[in-house]
């Protein structure tokens, strides 16, 4: 039921893209769409290196080939990207884990549906990218304490958020960060119409870490067996 209500959402989002767009180029000019590009780009060159480095980690302490690792990885990642949810790909993880990886299933079992309600590794990277974005937008010099406040909260809020496209869930895991850093809301509506390649890219990130961190689990497992 879920999948078929975030599905609805997805449909409609367009539209509301469109309206927000439209409204803020109305108002602030075409100026402001080049902003967002480069709010989009450094999203996405910020998950796509999460995304790698996380192939080294699985070589080195998960023990992997890494050919071997991102070729197993590709069709729970096509999930990810197609979704953008973390929890529609955890069929596919399960399946890359056991079939294609081989790790036990006990492990992948506890470890893989535990890691997509817990280790979101982009989301932090989502929140603080946003709250500095709008920082530089109007023009607010960051404290210390702001960053350290805004990094805090961005990873305890990261542990209670749903593996749901971010459609659904930007506006309530991103708020209370800006909020905490003493940032203007207003942002967030229009960040949020640009959201769909990043949050593709995030969600592509998540199942990375995800597999990673079952790769160290499973080398663990096998050596206290052994």
């Amino acid at each position: 039921a879920m999948i078929v209500i975030v599905r609805w959402v997805l449909w409609a989002a367009p539209l509301g893209v469109f309206a927000l767009i439209l409204s803020v180029c109305a108002r602030s000019g075409l100026g402001m769409l080049s902003a967002l590009g480069v709010y989009v780009l450094v999203e996405c060159l910020l998950y796509l290196s999460v995304t790698v480095m996380m192939l080294p980690l699985a070589v080195g302490f998960g023990g992997e080939r890494w050919r071997r690792f991102a070729l197993a990885l590709v069709p729970a990642q096509a999930v990810a990207i197609s979704t953008q949810s973390s929890l529609a790909s955890l069929p596919a993880m399960l399946e890359s884990a056991d079939r294609r990886l081989g790790y036990p299933k006990q492990v992948a079992a506890l470890v893989l549906p535990m890691a997509v309600s817990l280790f979101r590794l982009t989301s932090p990277v989502q929140y603080m990218t946003s709250a500095a974005f709008i920082a530089w937008a109007y023009g607010v010099d960051l404290s210390t304490a702001q960053l350290l406040a805004g990094a805090l909260l961005a990873v305890v809020i990261s542990l209670g958020s749903v593996g749901l496209p971010g459609q659904v869930t930007f506006i309530a895991t991103n708020l209370p960060v800006a909020q905490a850093m003493g940032l203007p809301l207003s942002p967030l509506g229009l960040m949020l119409a640009v959201d769909t390649i990043p949050d593709a890219l995030a969600t592509l990130g998540n199942v990375t870490g995800d597999l990673t961190a079952t790769s160290v689990v499973a080398r663990q497992s096998r050596r206290d067996t052994a």
